[in-house]
């Protein structure tokens, strides 16, 4: 780097250069510093000066500046803004790399009688294909669900950490065609289930996994997820294939997944610029909301759990998740399925009404699920800045949420 620093002079002769200035060319993170106080250099996080203005880090120039712009034009005036999460808060799909995570650990509460009514939750369609074996002969859910289930009632009894008396532990289990298959299946339907039934089903059907669990336990589980994406390191695509030699009901299946997540210093940032220019933060999204809430803990989004919108199951009489969505929550049938244009109702009926009925001031998502909110009150004039996050979605993408 080549670059005009100015020296400053001592009575004795010798100069010294600011760190402050030094921090501002090279972007590093800067603390303490005051009279008397040590700095402290973080080589890992950005200059930030002004806890009113948004870091550079690897914003495009042109949009950290408009977004900056709306922020010190409505500073302190009661505004809010919205949040997409998969693909805006972070880099990857949070949500299904949580069920990815759920199936490497068989981190689930069901049984092997109470499973297939739950993976088939609002399915009426059992016997139309949803996709083809690797020799191209058609899947139905009929058969894929029947594989599912025997798979599950092996490893039920087997797998330790059931608590059914089985004796083997996850590295056995992963070795055993059960669970290769069982993996490789209920992927399959999640993924091709999402291609092939309606919006009202396919998005619940992931927190419908979570039957039998806690709010407290979802958010252990995703906590556990989050940070193992988070420091994964690789992003790539790996496959689950069914094992040749126990084709099942169903026939011998692949499917890819994605690898890592990365949750965002940039939109942290943001998130705290926003807070500090008395600007209020929303998230509204299609996952579920205790991954939601677990992600916020750990990586500092600091969002309060009335200001998260995402999927809700209904809890039966002992506070654990059945699989049934919550339409009442917050109010009788007022609650909607966080996505698409479900994104906007949850403005209507609970955010925007705390805000003198005033829509949000931009809101920030990656794609048409996100269109809805983020037009909805562009004409009003209350929204003026929609920012979508570019991911590089290729045509072949099959990321559904």
């Amino acid at each position: 780097i080549s670059a005009d620093v100015t020296a400053y002079g001592l009575a004795d002769g010798d100069r010294y250069y600011k760190l402050e200035d030094m921090a501002a060319l090279l972007d590093f993170g800067l603390a303490g510093g005051a009279a008397g106080d040590a700095a402290v250099i973080d080589t890992k996080a950005h200059y930030k000066p002004d806890p009113r203005k948004l870091i550079t880090g690897n914003w495009a120039p042109a949009t950290r500046a408009r977004i900056q712009a709306v922020i010190d034009e409505n500073a302190d005036q009661g505004r809010y803004v919205c949040f997409d999460l998969d693909n805006t808060m972070v880099i990857n799909d949070m949500g299904e790399a949580l069920l990815v995570y759920q199936i490497q650990n068989l981190r689930f509460a069901l049984t092997p009688d109470n499973i297939k009514d739950v993976i088939t939750t609002n399915i009426t369609d059992m016997k139309s294909p949803i996709g083809q074996t690797v020799d191209g002969k058609d899947v139905s859910t009929e058969d894929v669900v029947a594989d599912i289930v025997a798979d599950y009632t092996w490893l039920y009894e087997n797998y330790e950490g059931f608590g059914a008396g089985g004796q083997y532990g996850l590295d056995y289990i992963h070795a055993s065609a059960q669970y290769q298959d069982f993996a490789a299946k209920l992927f399959f339907l999640y993924y091709f289930g999402g291609h092939t039934y309606d919006a009202s089903v396919v998005y619940p059907w992931v927190g419908h996994l979570f039957t039998g669990m806690t709010p407290d336990e979802v958010h252990a589980l995703a906590t556990d997820s989050h940070t193992y994406w988070n420091s994964y390191g690789r992003f790539v695509e790996e496959s689950w294939m069914s094992p040749v030699g126990m084709p099942g009901k169903a026939g011998v299946v692949s499917i890819t997944y994605r690898t890592g997540v990365v949750f965002l210093e940039e939109v942290v940032d943001l998130y705290q610029t926003l807070r500090a220019n008395g600007i209020d933060i929303y998230v509204i999204s299609g996952s579920f909301v205790d991954s939601i809430r677990a992600a916020s803990d750990l990586f500092g989004y600091g969002l309060e759990d009335d200001h998260i919108f995402g999927m809700r199951n209904v809890l039966d009489s002992e506070g654990r998740y059945v699989n049934e969505y919550n339409y009442n929550w917050g109010g009788e049938g007022l609650y909607p399925q966080t996505h698409s244009e479900g994104k906007s109702i949850a403005i209507t009926n609970f955010i925007a009404p705390a805000h003198d009925d005033q829509g949000p001031l931009m809101v920030f998502g990656d794609g048409n699920g996100d269109w809805d909110m983020m037009t909805g009150w562009m004409e009003k004039g209350d929204t003026v800045l929609g920012v979508l996050f570019n991911r590089y979605r290729s045509v072949n993408d099959r990321t559904w949420k």
